[in-house]
């Protein structure tokens, strides 16, 4: 006779999970919904459309975390975090789908700081955070300006240390792919950042490399692929300033490479600028530009050129309204693709010289 069991769900998993660490700790669930009304455009002929958005500001997504006292100075600690297309209920696609934002457990020390082990962030990503005019949100935001490669790590061991005269540095080392035949060393991944915070004023910086197959086909070399980003962020009374600078080596062949920075280098800087509207509005501005050295017969080397604005105004702590516009002009040898907060939303022209844009009004609610 067949069982009538069905195989759990992620949430279902997840909720049996918290409820085992539960009895002994104290779990929290958190998130975000995010859901706009936009006009986007590839660029493309036939590019335009109009649409529910949803990922505009944040990431809509669920979150689990969990922290038990261990006593001593010690906690154990984990989280679930799932991204969520708000639009459709459906989850994300790709490596990110499930619980593909966040999932670790480890152990944290006031003392000497946290150890976790599983798939989150890489060290590149809280320094976009900090260096960006909303946080690596809105259109047009530095992760759309830097194209930024790898911003997730799986089977990773990620070291967070405590805060030390302002500077806290955050280490990963990742297995890669576990490959049991060669290349074995494929996705294996090493990264450390910095970040620095006095008063008014924020700095930060990262670096990471993963090894790479330069080819397809029976060649298995792999070889070191590089990211590397810094900047800072500094509070006037008026207004905040956040500028940043970003690098990225490429050693994959070029036809595997994302159309949008298909270059050996690219590199991009950008700045922008939040005022304060008001004591509940906020005026975010922003600019950058996105270079590459790839050579094509006729065509000038790939540059775009990024800029952003949006208003944001605050109903609550929690909840906020928001306009949202960007535009990247691309050169005729460039296919720059246009990001919101959620990648997956992403713009990407498919012909050289297209300039995406997006125009999205809508509302975020956190919880």
């Amino acid at each position: 006779m067949k069982s009538s069991r069905r195989p759990l769900t992620p949430v279902a998993a997840a909720v049996l999970l918290i409820t085992a660490f539960g009895a002994q700790a104290q779990v929290t669930i958190s998130g975000a919904m995010d859901m706009s009304v936009e006009a986007v455009n590839t660029g493309d002929p036939n590019g335009k459309i109009k649409q529910l958005g949803a990922g505009t500001v944040t990431s809509s997504r669920v979150a689990f975390s969990g922290r038990e006292d261990l006593g001593g100075g010690l906690a154990a600690i984990f989280r679930l975090d799932m991204g969520i297309r708000a639009d459709t209920g459906e989850m994300l696609p790709g490596a990110n789908a499930n619980f593909g934002r966040t999932s670790i457990v480890g152990i944290e020390s006031r003392k000497w700081g946290q150890l976790a082990l599983g798939r989150t962030g890489t060290p590149l990503i809280p320094m976009l955070n900090q260096t960006d005019f909303g946080g690596i949100g809105y259109y047009g935001n530095n992760g759309s300006i830097s194209q930024n490669l790898i911003g997730r790590a799986s089977n990773g061991v990620f070291y967070t240390s405590p805060v030390v005269g302002g500077l806290t540095i955050r280490a990963a080392v990742s297995a890669g792919l576990e490959n049991s035949v060669a290349p074995k060393e494929q996705g294996r991944f090493v990264a450390l950042g910095g970040y620095y915070r006095a008063g008014k004023l924020n700095l930060a910086a990262a670096y990471q490399t993963s090894k790479e197959r330069t080819a397809t086909g029976s060649n298995l070399a792999v070889d070191n692929q590089t990211e590397a980003g810094l900047g800072g962020r500094y509070e006037f009374a008026w207004v905040t300033v956040n500028a940043g600078w970003y690098r990225i080596h490429q050693v994959t062949p070029v036809a595997s490479r994302d159309r949008a920075i298909p270059s050996d280098n690219t590199t991009s800087y950008w700045l922008g600028a939040v005022f304060p509207v008001g004591s509940t509005g906020k005026l975010g501005l922003q600019v950058g530009q996105t270079k590459g050295d790839f050579k094509a017969a006729g065509l000038p080397e790939p540059k775009g050129t990024t800029m952003a604005a949006y208003y944001n105004y605050s109903l609550s702590k929690r909840t906020s309204l928001y306009v949202n516009y960007a535009r990247v002009s691309n050169n005729a040898g460039s296919k720059l693709s246009l990001i919101p907060a959620a990648y997956y939303a992403r713009l990407r022209p498919s012909v050289n010289g297209s300039d995406p844009s997006a125009l999205a009004a809508g509302i975020v609610h956190l919880f």
